[in-house]
């Protein structure tokens, strides 16, 4: 019996092997294009609206800006981060000093970019006449948060450049792991900032042409690392072109029906994004001031209800932590129905009626009267939809001039505190006026936490806080579905950051 086990396992050594072998062969058999031909053509996509790196929060504009400019990390073939510039890294024995060893680039216009260029962009990022809706990327740097509130000169910054090719940040505490928000668009070097096609890139690409309809990127020759670049161009247009261009790359717009997405070219890739949908209520109204009553309305609700809704590569959650990997533990349980009449009998109700702010959009509208069903099991609840347009929408929620909306959040980074912050009592993005104690203490604590993964752990105690009190109620993750054409690989989709990578793309013979 075991001479059986030996010998099955080798075969099945063997086996793998062969494919392992079959794979590569199969893969060195097919053939470049020509450089000519090396295009990738990108359809249905949202033209890019701002140049500066500092000041860019549409994605269209941060996946065209990293593919100009390169930083010290950046998304790489596979959509994960790794280093960029940085040739190597280093940190202090205390933990809050990160030294990086730069590798040599210059732009199109024979700019060098040097540790004194991140310093200079650093220091930008966290002066309050920049006005960055990132500056809070960098809080952990040394004098940071002082400089943005005006308390402080950026010069005063923990970035210094030790020599041409040495860079130094020094944080406010140790922290392990910092590195990893450095691949944000944010963090991008600009040596100078103009209009689109004035932009002198070190990156992959550079922008040779924009208009109302049309991007086109062509191969920077002059970047660091432009033997691995083989495409020689990037066309992002405006039109969808489901019906006219079937090859290429479409994003699948929401509703589009499977006899079109079946006629397109290539293979269907759903990616998951950061992004997550929720129910959040404003704990400072009435009744959702009681814990056990916004409970109700979590337990009640059955996300699996509106499925039918989402588009194809989003998924239903029970987690505000949508990127996190580890698995957790259920945060409610109970009757809902239960849980409910005694909530009526405390608050001396006979039927409750509340009213759900959502926003004008097709898949919305569908999930918010989906939601509306499922809350109304509760007997004596009553939900009135209201949808606005987003702006008037964001204006109220902002505002806390709402009793329950339809919600969402695009974290700016990738750590688990992106999803947490809003929810701190004196955040000045939380409009749902929640304030607890506790949960204060555990974002004070995990961001004194030195190693990631203590920290996550305990920013997973305090997401369990939230879904405790119920305080968000997680409802889908975002993702976006793609036909990528057969003869384009190594194209990398991120999670979080530019929504697709074609730095080191490969177009071949179909």
């Amino acid at each position: 019996m075991k001479r059986f086990f030996i010998g099955a396992a080798l075969l099945g050594s063997v086996l793998i092997l062969f494919f392992v072998i079959w794979y590569g062969q199969r893969e060195q058999a097919r053939e470049l294009l020509p450089p000519e031909e090396q295009i990738v053509t990108i359809h249905g996509e949202t033209l890019p609206e701002q140049p500066n790196a500092l000041l860019a929060i549409d994605p269209s504009s941060q996946t065209v800006l990293s593919h100009i400019y390169e930083g010290l990390y950046r998304f790489g073939a596979d959509g994960e981060i790794e280093p960029g510039l940085v040739e190597s890294m280093t940190r202090s024995e205390d933990g809050a000093t990160y030294t990086f060893n730069l590798k040599a680039s210059e732009t199109v216009n024979g700019n060098a970019i040097t540790a004194e260029t991140f310093v200079n962009h650093f220091r930008m990022l966290a002066d309050d006449d920049t006005n960055s809706p990132f500056s809070f990327l960098i809080e952990d740097v040394l004098n940071a948060k002082a400089i943005s509130l005006g308390t402080k000169q950026p010069e005063e910054l923990g970035a210094k450049a030790i020599d041409e090719q040495t860079f130094e940040l020094t944080l406010e505490r140790p922290m392990e792991g910092f590195e990893q928000i450095l691949a944000m668009p944010a963090f991008l070097p600009q040596p100078m900032i103009g209009e689109w096609r004035e932009l002198d890139a070190n990156g992959p690409f550079q922008v040779e042409s924009i208009d109302a309809v049309q991007v086109t990127l062509i191969k920077n020759e002059t970047y660091y690392d432009a033997e691995r670049v083989t495409l020689e161009k990037i066309t992002i247009l405006a039109d969808e072109g489901l019906d006219s261009e079937p090859d290429g790359i479409h994003p699948i717009p929401y509703g589009t029906d499977e006899a079109t997405i079946e006629a397109l070219e290539g293979k269907l890739v759903d990616v998951p994004r950061s992004g997550v949908f929720y129910l959040k209520p404003n704990v400072d109204e009435y009744p959702f001031d009681d814990a056990d009553f916004r409970r109700a309305l979590a337990l009640v609700l059955d996300r699996e209800a509106v499925t039918g809704s989402l588009a194809r590569s989003e998924r239903t959650t029970e987690r505000l932590l949508v990127t996190d990997q580890t698995e957790v533990e259920p945060s409610l349980d109970g009757d809902a129905v239960k849980l409910f009449e005694e909530v009526l009998g405390r608050l001396e109700e006979e039927e409750i009626e509340i009213e759900l702010l959502s926003f004008v959009d097709e898949e919305a509208r569908q999930i918010a009267q989906t939601i509306e069903t499922e809350l109304e099991q509760l007997p004596g609840l009553q939900v009135n939809v209201v949808e606005l347009p987003l702006g008037d929408k964001v204006r109220k929620e902002v505002a806390g001039d709402y009793a329950l909306s339809l919600s969402g959040w695009q974290p700016d980074y990738p750590a688990f505190s992106a999803y947490l912050t809003q929810f701190e009592t004196n955040n000045y993005l939380n409009s749902s006026g929640y304030t607890d104690e506790t949960f204060d203490r555990l974002m004070d604590e995990a961001r004194s936490t030195e190693v990631l993964a203590d920290r996550n752990e305990t920013y997973r105690q305090a997401e369990k806080r939230l879904l405790e009190e119920a305080v968000v109620i997680p409802i889908y993750q975002a993702g976006r579905s793609y036909t990528v054409d057969s003869k384009y690989a190594v194209i990398g989709f991120p999670v979080i950051g530019p929504s697709y990578v074609l730095a080191f793309s490969k177009v071949y013979e179909k």
